[in-house]
C-alpha cells in the first residue's frame, strides 16, 4: 500500500495522501521534541529547586542544557557588582580555567546591560562580539544564545550563554529554552545570592565578636597591669607587677624586662622571672648583644619557635646561666621618643603565637607609658625642689641684706668708739646678726632636704620690739623715712623668732623703697583674744593697682630695680606655716597697711 502511495502522481489522490503523512510524521517529531524540552526543563526546574551544592547543581543544568542544544561550550556568568565584571561561575567545553570580563564588554556585557536576550548566527558578524576569549582558549565561536538571568524584580544577577562552531546552529526555539531555564537559574541564585550574603554577614558578625572578644581580654589585660602599675611606689615593683601579667597571660615559663641606663648603651636585667633569676640580675648585656640587644637597639619584635633559629641568639648567656632556650618572644619597649629597652619572654610550650605577640606589645606599651611617667614625675620633682631651693636661696639673699645693713652699721659704730665696754656692746649686737645669718643658712638647707620645721618658743614682745627697732634704725639711718615703733602688747607669745623678724624686716625695706623722699612708717604690735597681731601703716603712695591682686605670690614687684618679688611671699608663707592670716589694704596716694595675725600660742 505503502509503494502505491509512494509511486502516486503528485496530484493524485494518493500523491495528497503520501504528502499529508509525511506533515503528520514531521509534526509528531516536532511534538515529541517540544515534549522533551518541556520534560526537560522540568526535571531541570526540579533539579533546582532541590540544590543542595548550588555550583554542582549549575554544573549539572549547564550540562544537560548543552545536550538538548547539541551546543559545544557554555557558560554561565555571574555579575560582580562590586568589582564590575562578570565572572564564569560554570565554564563548559573551554580550555580555560576562568573568564572574567569588565562590565560592558562583549556579547555577554551587552546582554547585562539592555537586559534582551540574543541568538546570534555567525558571532563574528556582529561588532559587539568580543573575539579575545577565542584567542585564549582557541574555541572558534559562530552560533551563539545569550540569555541574562534576570529576577522577577528585574535585577540582572548574570548570563548564561551556549556556543557552538557551526553557523546558524541554534533556532528561535533553542532561544526559548534557554530563556525557560535561564529564569530557573535565576529565581534559585537569588535566594542563593541571599543566603551567601547572609552567611556572609554572619561571618562577619561572628568575626567581629571574636575580634570584640579579643579586645575586651586585651582591655582587661591592660586594666589590671595599670592597677598594678598605679599601685606601684617603685620602679622595681612597677617593672615586676607588669612581668608577673606577661608572664601569666602568654604562658611563658621565663620572662625579663631589660632596660637601657640613661646615656649608656649596655641593657640591665631590671625584672626577671623563672630559673636562675637571680643570677641574671646581677649580669648586663652589651648594645645589641643578644635577640633582647638586638631588639632594643633595632625596635624590631623577634619571634621564634627555637632560639638558635634566629641570627641574633647569643648562647654564651644560656651556656653561663646553665639554662635552655627554646621559643623566643622579645618586643621593643619605647617611651615617648626612644627605645629603651625590651620585654624577652621564653619557653612557652608550642611556642608563642601572633596574638601572643600583639598582647606583649601592648604590654610593652604600657610598661614604656608607665616608665616615662614615672620619669616626667621624678624630672618634675627634681625641677620643682631645685625651683623651691633657688627661690628659697633668693629670698634668703633677700633677707640678707638686713642683718648685713645691722652689721655695717654696728662695725662703724665700733670703728668710731673710744670707750671699750659700748665697742663691746656694739660687737654683741654683730653677732647676734651673724647668729641671725646663721639661722637662716639652717633653713635653707632644712628645706632642701624637705624639712620645714618652726623653731617655736616663748618670746617676750617687749624685748622683741627693742630689738627689731634697733636694727630697724638701721635700716632706716640712710632714708628720709620717719620711723616709730609702738609695742601696746609686750607679754609672752610663743612664735619662730627668727622668721617673724624676717617678716618685719620684709614689709619695712618695701615701704622705704617706696617712699624714696620721705614719709611716716609705724611697726605696732598688738594682742587680740588669742591672737598676736603685728601692724604695720605708712603714708606712701600705695599699691599699684595691676600688683594688688596677687601681691602675696613669688615675683610680683612693682617695677623696682632691685626688686625680687619675694618679699611679701614670704612674709605670707611665714604666716601660713605659723597657721595664721596676713592681710593687706592699700590705697593708691594715701598709703598702705598691713596685718599680720598668728596664734599666742602659749597653751602649747
Amino acid at each position: 500500500m505503502a509503494e502505491r502511495l509512494k509511486s502516486a502522481e503528485p496530484g493524485s489522490p494518493a500523491g495528497l495522501l503520501s504528502g499529508l503523512t509525511d506533515k503528520l510524521q514531521e509534526l509528531e517529531s516536532a511534538v515529541l521534541r517540544q515534549a522533551e524540552r518541556f520534560s526537560a526543563v522540568l526535571e531541570i526546574g526540579t533539579t533546582l529547586a532541590s540544590a543542595r551544592d548550588v555550583d554542582a547543581i549549575l554544573r549539572t543544568v549547564v550540562e544537560r542544557l548543552s545536550s538538548l542544544l547539541g551546543a559545544e561550550a557554555a557558560t554561565l556568568f555571574m555579575l560582580d557588582a562590586q568589582k564590575q565584571e562578570l565572572w564564569s561561575r560554570v565554564l563548559r567545553g573551554s580550555a580555560l580555567d576562568e573568564i572574567r570580563l569588565p562590565l560592558g564588554t562583549g556579547i555577554a556585557g551587552h546582554v547585562v546591560a539592555t537586559g534582551e536576550s540574543l541568538l546570534l548566527g555567525d558571532a563574528y558578524s556582529d561588532s559587539r562580539f568580543h573575539p579575545n576569549i577565542d584567542r585564549q582558549s582557541g574555541f572558534s565561536t559562530r552560533s551563539m544564545v545569550a540569555v541574562p538571568l534576570k529576577h522577577v524584580s528585574g535585577r540582572i544577577l548574570g548570563v548564561v550563554e551556549v556556543l557552538h562552531t557551526r553557523v546558524n546552529a541554534f533556532t528561535a526555539d533553542d532561544l526559548a529554552l534557554v530563556e525557560a531555564v535561564a529564569t530557573q537559574i535565576a529565581a534559585v541564585l537569588d535566594n542563593v545570592l541571599l543566603y551567601e550574603e547572609l552567611r556572609a554577614q554572619n561571618e562577619e558578625l561572628r568575626k567581629a565578636k571574636s575580634e570584640l572578644s579579643e579586645a575586651l581580654k586585651d582591655l582587661d589585660l591592660l586594666f589590671e597591669v595599670e592597677k598594678s602599675v598605679s599601685s606601684a611606689e617603685k620602679q622595681s615593683d612597677l617593672l615586676d607587677g607588669i612581668l608577673a601579667k606577661a608572664t601569666a597571660t602568654l604562658g611563658a615559663t621565663a620572662a625579663s624586662i631589660l632596660l637601657a641606663e640613661q646615656d649608656a648603651g649596655a641593657l640591665y636585667f631590671k625584672s626577671v622571672t623563672g630559673e636562675k633569676a637571680e643570677s641574671l640580675k646581677a649580669m648586663k648585656l652589651r648594645p645589641g648583644q643578644g635577640i633582647a640587644g638586638h631588639v632594643a637597639q633595632t625596635g624590631q619584635a623577634v619571634r621564634v619557635t627555637l632560639a638558635q633559629a634566629s641570627p641574633h641568639y647569643d648562647e654564651s648567656l644560656s651556656r653561663r646561666l646553665g639554662v635552655k632556650t627554646d621559643a623566643v618572644l622579645c618586643v621593643p619597649i619605647r617611651t615617648e621618643d626612644q627605645v629603651v629597652g625590651a620585654l624577652e619572654l621564653l619557653n612557652k610550650p608550642g611556642g608563642f603565637t601572633e596574638t601572643d605577640e600583639r598582647l606583649a606589645t601592648l604590654l610593652a606599651g604600657q610598661a614604656g607609658r608607665a616608665i616615662q611617667l614615672r620619669r616626667n614625675r621624678e624630672e618634675g620633682e627634681r625641677r620643682a625642689r631645685l625651683a623651691a631651693i633657688g627661690q628659697m636661696l633668693s629670698g634668703v639673699v633677700h633677707d640678707f641684706r638686713t642683718p648685713l645693713t645691722v652689721i655695717s652699721g654696728y662695725t662703724e659704730l665700733m670703728s668710731a668708739e673710744p670707750d671699750e665696754k659700748q665697742r663691746q656692746a656694739y660687737l654683741a649686737v654683730v653677732d647676734k646678726q651673724f647668729e641671725h645669718l646663721n639661722g637662716m643658712m639652717r633653713e635653707t638647707l632644712a628645706f632642701a632636704r624637705g624639712e620645714r620645721e618652726l623653731f617655736l618658743r616663748k618670746v617676750y614682745l617687749q624685748k622683741f620690739a627693742s630689738e627689731i627697732e634697733e636694727y630697724l634704725r638701721q635700716e632706716f639711718r640712710k632714708s628720709p623715712v620717719r620711723l616709730q615703733v609702738v609695742p601696746r602688747y609686750t607679754g609672752p607669745a610663743r612664735f619662730d623668732e627668727s622668721k617673724l623678724r624676717r617678716v618685719v624686716f620684709n614689709i619695712a625695706r618695701n615701704a622705704v623703697e617706696a617712699m624714696p623722699d620721705g614719709g611716716n612708717f609705724l611697726f605696732s604690735i598688738d594682742r587680740e583674744d588669742d591672737d598676736l597681731v603685728l601692724r604695720f601703716e605708712d603714708d606712701g603712695p600705695g599699691i599699684p593697682p595691676e600688683i594688688a591682686h596677687r601681691l602675696f605670690e613669688s615675683f610680683s614687684t612693682a617695677g623696682r630695680a632691685e626688686g625680687t618679688g619675694l618679699g611679701l611671699s614670704i612674709v605670707k608663707r611665714i604666716a601660713d606655716e605659723h597657721g595664721g592670716t596676713v592681710r593687706c589694704e592699700s590705697t593708691p596716694g594715701q598709703g598702705t597697711r598691713f596685718e599680720f595675725r598668728v596664734p599666742v600660742g602659749l597653751a602649747a
